[in-house]
């Protein structure tokens, strides 16, 4: 039995003795061949991730990141400080313009009353700005439901584009006052009417063209947050590049074309008309037909001349204070915004207002008359009812008429030729 035990034990050991080692080198070759497999793989996949760390390291740095434009970031401290302070100046600014407009309602100059125009305008303008300040603070996080998105974008759009609309009108009254003074002229509610439907209409799209949503995009900023931005974030790039194009244009470029246009005409025909200007005579009248003839004066009154003056300097506000903002919206949608600095983004953001800002306070630098507040305050005279200073109490006026017309002034006298000297 030992003998067979041996035997068997050492046939069992020869076995194992001979063949083990074969079959343990197949194993071995296996397990190393997939383990080649899997380190290749490894080395392989950390090649493409490092690979595309590297790219997406090198996209930053040179500005060419892929994150949506929906999604650009900017200062937002100096943002909300900007709009903080414009809306306080603009406010502050639009109520002097009302206050003085009140003041001097009895001259009712036309130009004034469009001024108002231009005024109610800029004051919606900082109302609007309000609200942006307000969602710019909560991060641009929005909690007062679609309608009110919708209602709000519409409301930004009609006070900017009004207010662009107003300068048009003021030009282009500036221009019917230059270039025709003779003509019939539209009563100016009349003339300001069209301009402010012209703003709805032209704000209608953004009621469409905004919605509320919340973001489900990991890589957006706005992560799980509920937005109301416009829904070109899953629309092609081109699409929100036409909109706004198409909105640069109708805000600033189609403005700045109209008001050039008749500002040229304005000076072509003050140029025509060096060292005169134009005279109605009385049988031309008559006739239904008036001439213009030259005499020793100048070639437009000196209220012509300050409005004028005021006119150039509210518009080249409105062109220097519009153009960084749509600049910056070109840049944004058809270049790569990363390369945009976040300071400069907040201050030129914010920019678009300036214009209503800055408008009252020209308006009260051309026409504010310290003399003519004084008498207000100081004169005896003054209306008790409305607090008005009557322009013809106090002081020496003469107002000369053409033979055979009838002047009527404002006191309520009256005179059919000649000169008529008003004094106390």
């Amino acid at each position: 039995m030992p003998i067979a035990n041996k035997g068997v034990g050492s046939v069992l050991v020869k076995r194992t003795s001979t063949s083990y080692p074969k079959r343990t080198s197949l194993i071995m070759r296996k397990i190393s061949t997939m383990a080649d497999f899997r380190i290749f793989d490894a080395v392989k996949g950390n090649n493409a991730s490092n690979s595309q760390d590297t790219s997406i390291l090198m996209a930053r740095e040179n500005g060419t990141s892929d994150k949506h434009v929906a999604d650009a970031e900017w200062n937002i401290q100096a943002r909300v400080i900007t709009l903080w302070v414009q809306i306080a100046l603009g406010t502050l600014g639009g109520m002097g313009a009302c206050a003085w407009l009140w003041l001097t309602r009895f001259q009712k100059k036309r130009v004034n009353v469009i001024f108002l125009h231009v005024t109610v305008a800029d004051l919606l303008v900082m109302l609007a700005s309000l609200i942006q300040v307000f969602w710019e603070m909560e991060g641009r996080w929005w909690l007062l439901g679609d309608a009110a998105c919708r209602v709000v974008k519409f409301f930004q759009g009609f006070t900017m584009m009004a207010s662009s609309n107003m300068v048009i009108l003021l030009s282009v009254d500036r221009h019917q006052a230059i270039r025709s003074p003779l003509s019939r002229k539209w009563q100016v509610w009349k003339l300001s009417f069209p301009f402010w439907l012209a703003a709805a209409l032209l704000s209608l799209p953004m009621m469409f063209m905004f919605h509320v949503v919340t973001i489900g995009d990991p890589n957006s900023i706005f992560y799980n947050k509920t937005v109301c931005e416009s829904r070109f974030r899953d629309m092609p790039l081109s699409h929100r590049q036409a909109f706004l194009t198409s909105m640069s244009i109708l805000h600033v470029f189609a403005p700045c074309v109209i008001i050039c246009v008749g500002y040229v005409r304005i000076f072509m025909r003050i140029a025509q008309e060096e060292g005169g200007f134009a005279n109605l005579h009385p049988e031309s009248v008559a006739s239904g037909a008036a001439r213009i003839r030259r005499i020793n004066s100048p070639t437009l009154s000196r209220a012509k001349v300050k409005t004028l003056k005021m006119t150039v300097v509210i518009v080249t506000t409105f062109v220097v204070c519009g153009l960084p903002y749509h600049v910056l919206e070109m840049l944004f949608n058809f270049w790569h915004h990363a390369n945009i600095p976040k300071l400069v983004s907040a201050i030129l953001g914010a920019l678009p207002i300036a214009n209503s800002v800055i408008n009252p306070y020209i308006f009260l630098l051309f026409t504010f008359n310290k003399d003519l507040l004084a008498d207000w305050y100081r004169s005896p005279n003054r209306d008790s009812r409305t607090g008005v200073l009557s322009p013809f109490r106090n002081r020496s006026y003469q107002v000369k008429c053409p033979t055979g017309y009838r002047l009527k002034l404002a006191d309520g006298y009256r005179s059919r030729a000649g000169t008529l000297n008003l004094a106390n």
